[in-house]
């Protein structure tokens, strides 16, 4: 199975490190995230060793989701063009394969 963000990642290979693209989902689809790919975030800090097994991997930024109450955000890398481009957030948004209705709203941000 393909996932979500196999496109975005295959279209673009410069990335500008000093930027993100966030993008903030309803709660209400986090069954449809999952079956995107995306699992929930946890921080090293909170998983221990268990039966011999160390669990302190990080999943790579990209590939998570961290959930609060309200919402699901969503962290990927951009493109060093991403600033030229002036519908470049909904041309990312398609890349990823989400959908407008589940996005409550997207930006790219400073790192």
């Amino acid at each position: 199975m393909s996932n979500s963000w196999d496109k975005y990642f295959s279209h673009y290979s410069d990335w500008d490190e000093a930027h993100c693209f966030n993008v903030r989902l309803e709660l209400k689809f986090e069954e449809n995230i999952k079956s995107l790919g995306y699992v929930e975030y946890v921080n090293s800090d909170d998983l221990y060793i268990y039966e011999n097994n160390i669990a302190n991997k990080d999943f790579p930024k990209s590939k998570t989701y961290i959930k609060n109450k309200n919402e699901i955000k969503l962290s990927f890398e951009v493109p060093y063009d991403w600033s030229i481009d002036t519908d470049w957030e909904d041309k990312a948004l398609v890349l990823l394969g989400l959908p407008e209705e589940w996005v409550i709203d997207s930006s790219v941000e400073d790192n």
